[in-house]
């Protein structure tokens, strides 16, 4: 029997749980009898329970959907998370979990207005196939989302061994089995302020046991918050995410290569063209790094990527290239200057914000005028070289002080 084939997704009385979270104005309770009449009529035999997570001032707590005047219901008894979104997390969990539910679902708000087609397909894999965990992939643009393509994909794929498109997207489905586990987890207590997060999940499936695959829910529903500054956006995601490589790093550097997971869905890309971006702009922003930031680099850096880097800065917008091999050693030189604390941690976040701009306008020169298939490629062989390089990564983990700058 699959780990996620526990005995609650069996039994006809167990239900579906499903927290949405909100951060702005009430929940139609309409919306949540709808979603639950669709999704007992989806799975049958198992009756459906639709939450809210009400996200406000930093903490959450649960909202019965059904009482008109949405009185917020305790938060769960887990040690409380520093964020909104991680206290979201904790609150599914206890949910599902007291409820001994047969598959649970985290959704984003953005999605109220939608049909429980996506939801279903999110859950699916969970009731139906005994996974335990169900990460999701939105159809985007081929040149959007250019802070996972560049650098979360190929970094955690090259890590953890698995092809997660979209490794951090917000929602998710789990089985009770993975979220009796994440539960007991200590970090609850010994680090609140990452436990729940995206990372978080993403690096406890990777490096656990349970089975994970990836469902494609159809077109991007759009962010639930406000768009973040992409220095800001920078900082936050790879703090998390080096935070994770150092948590699980005796597992990941055992792992040669990478392999896909079982997918659900039809994958692609949405038609038309992303936004245009300056590329002027973008190389711009890099050279003023370079001139600038070069002493703080020179800490984190190796000379040959430092020189690299001065002859990109020389190059015009139209010829400016940072080669694939070349990024995915500074990516990698960035997570061991954290690991190790070369740098005092936001400000050497703070500056890995002109090279990634550098990356950007590379990425978007090269690909602006491929089709979708040719995209795609190239994508495949940068995630190559964050691969090909990973022993270099192991290496400067193992020894941070090998070079002396």
């Amino acid at each position: 029997m699959p780990s996620g084939a526990t005995a609650a997704a069996t039994d006809p009385a167990a239900e579906i749980v499903v927290a949405i979270e909100r951060r702005a104005g009430l929940y139609d309770p309409a919306c949540a009898e709808r979603l639950e009449v669709e999704l007992s009529r989806r799975f049958p035999g198992h009756p459906a329970r639709v939450l809210v997570v009400r996200v406000q001032g930093g903490s959450a707590a649960l909202v019965p959907p059904h009482d008109s005047a949405l009185v917020a219901a305790p938060a769960p008894e887990v040690a409380a998370p520093s964020t909104g979104q991680d206290g979201a997390m904790a609150a599914l969990l206890r949910a599902g979990a007291e409820r001994s539910a047969a598959a649970m679902a985290l959704v984003a708000d953005a999605r109220d207005g939608r049909s429980a087609e996506w939801l279903g397909a999110l859950l699916a894999p969970v009731l139906e196939g005994g996974f335990d965990c169900v990460r999701p992939a939105y159809l985007r643009h081929r040149q959007d989302a250019p802070l996972n393509t560049g650098v979360v994909y190929p970094l955690l794929r090259a890590a953890f061994g698995k092809r997660l498109r979209q490794p951090l997207g917000r929602e998710t489905a789990l089985s009770l089995t993975l979220a009796r586990r994440l539960l007991l987890d200590p970090d609850w207590r010994r680090d609140p302020g990452f436990a729940g997060s995206e990372a978080w999940l993403v690096g406890k499936v990777l490096a656990g046991p349970e089975r994970v695959c990836q469902a494609w829910l159809g077109p991007w529903p759009g962010a639930a918050a406000p768009p973040e500054e992409a220095s800001e956006a920078l900082a936050r995601v790879l703090g998390q995410v080096f935070r994770e490589l150092e948590r699980h790093a005796g597992r990941w550097q055992r792992v040669d290569g990478s392999a896909e997971v079982p997918s659900f869905g039809e994958a692609g890309t949405l038609p038309g063209e992303a936004p245009r971006v300056s590329l002027e702009a973008l190389v711009g922003a890099f050279r003023l790094g370079q001139s600038e930031l070069a002493p703080l680099w020179s800490h984190v850096l190796p000379p040959a990527t430092l020189l690299a880097l001065r002859r990109c800065a020389a190059c015009s917008a139209e010829a400016f290239q940072l080669e694939d091999r070349l990024w995915a050693r500074i990516v990698y030189d960035f997570a061991v200057a954290w690991f190790a604390k070369l740098v005092e941690r936001r400000q050497l976040l703070a500056s890995m914000t002109p090279l990634y701009r550098g990356w950007t306008a590379s990425f978007l020169r090269e690909t602006r005028d491929l089709d979708d298939a040719a995209t795609e490629a190239r994508i495949e062989a940068l995630c190559r070289a964050f691969e090909q390089e990973k022993r270099y990564l192991v290496a400067r983990w193992r020894w941070p002080d090998g070079f002396n700058p």
